[in-house]
């Protein structure tokens, strides 16, 4: 039996048992936002939504305009459920079905709540490191990824993380520390030493202002990496706006002498939101970014940079979110050798992309 057929059919019996997991006092009810469960206690009524389904693909057309190259590809074809089983408890689970024509885990971890301050994440999830609109197909307002979160280092990772509410209620202020494996999702190897990572983290990553700062330090078989990270975002219901700074000092440790060299790479970044009044449409996303990269920065300054344009039109789509995206971008390389980066030539090429994506 296949990983698929076997997810379908836990999912299925799931939800026909339902009915013989309900007591006195608590309901199921399928919605459109999945399953939810009513619990009534002493009067009071709480619900949750234990079971909601993940759907996410991305598929798009690029053309890249200096040879006239171009393809067909589907980006992103992911399968998954979430949700909140209590107060104390909730889960993810989500695989990829387009990852070099395998089957992948993404996410496979539980969150455990012990207080209304604490929460402990156990299993294979995103690394602190990042923030989800440069890692998160669905969170990212552009066809690619930037700099930062494509080419540092695999964005999940098998370990556990714990994040702290130092202020909840006005200004929110948060801290998470992480440790993992270091050696990338799908992979539980054995180590001597294990990665750390942590951030700092002020306001809110839905509207008003945020900045935070973040680390993650590898150290394994004679070699180190320390990544460091800063952000800033400001967002309201029309606009955002986003930068971020993040630097890889990485070298290797031969007879006792240490040679480090590092990696750079930044962007910033704004999206426009114009309502439609069209039983189609339901708004227009002008978007435009320019992200950079390069080894040893204040020595050989940026190896590459690119301005992104382009607009995203959102459709009237209910609970399932469709839009196409429009991208042009333009490479200002230099004669920085980033082949090991770059490993198709057609990576850092001007080009025009097309993009459909649809989640729910």
């Amino acid at each position: 039996m296949t990983k698929t057929k076997s997810l379908f059919l836990f999912l299925l019996a799931f939800l026909l048992a339902l009915p013989v997991f309900a007591q006195d006092g608590t309901s199921y009810k399928i919605t459109n936002k999945g399953v939810v469960k009513t619990v009534v206690e002493d009067g009071k009524s709480t619900q949750f939504n234990v079971l909601k389904p993940i759907m996410v693909l991305k598929t798009r057309y690029e053309l890249g305009t200096e040879e006239g190259y171009s393809r067909f590809s589907v980006k992103n074809a992911r399968l998954g459920v979430q949700g909140d089983a209590s107060k104390l408890f909730s889960y993810r689970f989500m695989v990829d079905f387009s990852a070099e024509n395998k089957l992948s885990v993404l996410d496979l971890y539980a969150v455990v709540i012990p207080s209304k301050r604490l929460q402990l994440t156990f299993g294979q999830h995103g690394l602190s490191l990042f923030n989800p609109w440069t890692v998160s197909p669905n969170s990212v307002d552009y066809v690619n990824r930037p700099f930062v979160g494509k080419y540092f280092i695999s964005s999940r990772d098998i370990g556990v993380t714990m994040k702290y509410a130092l202020k909840k209620e006005g200004f929110p202020i948060n801290a998470e520390l992480g440790v993992y494996n270091g050696a990338g999702i799908n992979n539980p190897t054995w180590t001597k030493s294990v990665a750390v990572g942590g951030r700092l983290e002020f306001g809110s990553t839905k509207e008003g202002f945020r900045a935070s700062a973040k680390f993650y330090n590898h150290r394994n078989d004679g070699y180190t990496d320390l990544y460091v990270g800063g952000d800033l975002r400001y967002s309201n219901s029309d606009f955002k706006i986003e930068a971020e700074y993040m630097v890889k000092n990485f070298g290797q440790e031969l007879e006792g002498a240490y040679t480090p060299d590092y990696l750079s790479a930044a962007y910033l970044e704004g999206m426009y939101k114009i309502k439609v009044d069209n039983p189609t449409v339901k708004r227009v996303e002008p978007v435009l970014r320019w992200d950079a990269m390069g080894y040893d920065l204040t020595d050989r300054g940026f190896g590459v940079n690119r301005i992104t344009a382009g607009a995203n039109v959102v459709f009237n789509t209910g609970a399932l979110t469709s839009m196409l995206r429009l991208n042009y971008e333009h490479y200002f390389n230099s004669k920085m050798d980033l082949s090991k980066l770059f490993k198709n030539e057609r990576y850092n090429e001007n080009k025009l992309s097309l993009e459909y994506l649809l989640y729910f």
